[in-house]
C-alpha cells in the first residue's frame, strides 16, 4: 500500500512537467513529449480499430500534452472529420501544416482533406508536393491521389498524368496501373486498356474490377474468347459478383 501511494503522489507532483508510469517497482518519469507520443501511438491505434471515443480520448490527450506535435494534430483532424466535426477538423489540419511544412505525410493528408471537401486544385498542390520530396517513400500514392482528385475535377488529361507519374515512380504500383487501364478505357482508347490491365495481371492475384473490366475491354476489341476467358473466371474467383452484361 505505502508502494502504492508513493508512486501516484510522485505522478500527482510531476503532473504540470511530466507524465508518469508505475510498475511495480518504482515509478518512471517520462517527458510531457514522451507521453504525448505514447498517447498519439494509442490514439492512432484506436482509430484503426473504429473505436472513435478511446481514440478522441487518448488523442486529445496527446495534442494537450504537446501541442506542437503535428502527427498529433494530423490525426485528431482526422478523427474529427470522421466525426463530421468540420471546424475542428479544418482547424487541426491547417496546423498540422503549419507545424511541419515540409512533412510529406502531412502534405499528403491535408490533400486527401481538401479533395474531399471540394477544393480539388488545391489538394492536388498538396499531393505534388508530397510526391516531390525527396524524403517520401511512396510518391506513386502522392501522385495517384492526385490523379483521383483531378477525375473529380473532371480532368481526365491531368489524371492521366499523374497516374503515369506514379508507375514512373514504381512500375509496379497496381492501383496505378488499374486506374490508368480504366481510364484508357473510358476514353476509348481499349488496346491501351489492355496493355496496362496485363501488367497489372502480371504483378498479383486479379481482382472483380479487373476482370470486369477485361471483360469489356476484349468485348470492345472484339475478342469474344478472350472476353469469355475474363467472364469465366469472374464467375469461378468470385461467384458473388455479377459479369457486366455482354
Amino acid at each position: 500500500m505505502m508502494r502504492t501511494l508513493n508512486a501516484t503522489l510522485v505522478c500527482m507532483l510531476l503532473v504540470f512537467q511530466w507524465a508518469c508510469v508505475t510498475t511495480e517497482s518504482d515509478p518512471v518519469e517520462i517527458s510531457l513529449d514522451e507521453a504525448a507520443k505514447a498517447n498519439l501511438q494509442l490514439g492512432a491505434n484506436y482509430l484503426q480499430k473504429g473505436d472513435l471515443a478511446m481514440a478522441r480520448e487518448k488523442l486529445e490527450k496527446a495534442v494537450k500534452q504537446d501541442p506542437k506535435l503535428a502527427s498529433a494534430r494530423t490525426y485528431i483532424a482526422i478523427l474529427y472529420e470522421r466525426l463530421g466535426e468540420a471546424d475542428l477538423a479544418e482547424e487541426n489540419y491547417r496546423e498540422a501544416v503549419r507545424l511541419a511544412p515540409n512533412d510529406p505525410d502531412v502534405a499528403n493528408t491535408y490533400g486527401g482533406y481538401l479533395c474531399r471537401n471540394d477544393k480539388r486544385r488545391d489538394g492536388i498542390k498538396y499531393f505534388q508536393s508530397a510526391a516531390k520530396n525527396p524524403l517520401y517513400r511512396t510518391p506513386e500514392v502522392a501522385y495517384t491521389n492526385a490523379a483521383v482528385c483531378a477525375l473529380g475535377i473532371p480532368d481526365p488529361a491531368l489524371a492521366e498524368t499523374f497516374l503515369r507519374q506514379a508507375v514512373a515512380a514504381n512500375p509496379r504500383y497496381r492501383e496505378a496501373l488499374l486506374r490508368l487501364a480504366m481510364l484508357s478505357y473510358d476514353t476509348d482508347r481499349p488496346l491501351q486498356a489492355r496493355a496496362f490491365l496485363q501488367r497489372f495481371h502480371e504483378g498479383g492475384l486479379a481482382t472483380p474490377d479487373s476482370l470486369s473490366l477485361g471483360i469489356r475491354v476484349e468485348t470492345a476489341l472484339g475478342n469474344q474468347a478472350a472476353a469469355n476467358e475474363y467472364r469465366e473466371r469472374l464467375r469461378v474467383e468470385f461467384p458473388d459478383q455479377a459479369a457486366p452484361p455482354e
